[in-house]
């Protein structure tokens, strides 16, 4: 094998340990520099966290919108809010969450007002019936079967009356009866009906087998099926029509059937 004088060169120890020393140089270097910039980097994170904890960041006002028989103060803990709260650090979907589990409350956003205040806007859960149980107690339930609270009890005269076999959960539980759940069903189709067909409910019993039973003012008994019927609602609608139009009233209506059975009053 022949040598080149550059190779014999290269391989003498001096140059070797010239070499070994320039790279390590510039190893040195490069990690001064990466230092740097890392010490720049953790300086201006510090400075940046100081001046986001300041006083000058801390919420100073919440600001709660769209409530009514929630207290602003139920639902500043409701979404577990304290004081000195940093309006940056905020986790608020943990906050809408908390609210969230309000019995009474169906929706809620949460919005910074940046520097200091915090705006919480709910929607609150509507009563349509009052849930009589076995035990004698009354509860308040939404449209969807929900249980809300008896602070929703207040100004519920004149809602209609559901009767059941069964005791209910509580608050901030949906109900699981299918029966009761049917009977809401109905209800809220009628309660939206055009004035023609409109339908004073008083009382629903979901404790006849094979049947609800509807009382209005005047009615005895509207028959409808377990399960929630359109058609059947429409029959009813068309028959409550003809008997105005007709000057008649009727004691019992059965809906159940394809030929709708009338029971009229007479005078």
């Amino acid at each position: 094998m022949y040598t080149t004088k550059n190779q014999r060169v290269a391989s003498r120890p001096e140059v070797t340990r010239a070499r070994l020393k320039g790279i390590a140089g510039k190893i040195i270097k490069t990690l001064v520099i990466i230092g740097a910039v890392l010490g720049t980097l953790y300086g201006i994170c510090k400075a940046g966290e100081k001046f986001l904890m300041s006083d000058d960041f801390m919420i100073k006002s919440v600001v709660v919108k769209g409530n009514y028989s929630v207290s602003k103060e139920a639902i500043v803990r409701a979404g577990g809010l304290y004081a000195n709260m940093n309006i940056y650090f905020l986790e608020t979907e943990r906050i809408k969450q908390g609210i969230l589990r309000h019995p009474d409350i169906e929706k809620a956003e949460i919005e910074r007002e940046i520097p200091t205040n915090l705006i919480i806007r709910v929607k609150e859960r509507e009563t349509v019936v009052l849930l009589k149980t076995p035990k004698g107690r009354t509860l308040p339930m939404d449209r969807h079967g929900h249980i809300l609270s008896d602070n929703k009890l207040e100004n519920t005269a004149g809602l209609p009356i559901v009767m059941t076999d069964n005791e209910i959960g509580l608050p901030g539980h949906k109900c699981q009866d299918k029966k009761v759940l049917s009977a809401i069903s109905y209800l809220m189709v009628i309660r939206h009906a055009p004035e023609r067909n409109f339908l004073k409910i008083k009382t629903v019993d979901t404790r006849q087998k094979d049947a609800l039973v509807f009382k209005t003012a005047s009615i005895e008994e509207i028959l409808f099926s377990e399960e929630y019927s359109s058609d059947e609602v429409a029959k009813i609608f068309e028959v409550v029509k003809n008997l105005r139009e007709t000057g008649r009233v009727a004691a019992k209506i059965d809906a159940r059937y394809e030929d709708v059975a009338v029971v009229c009053k007479y005078l």
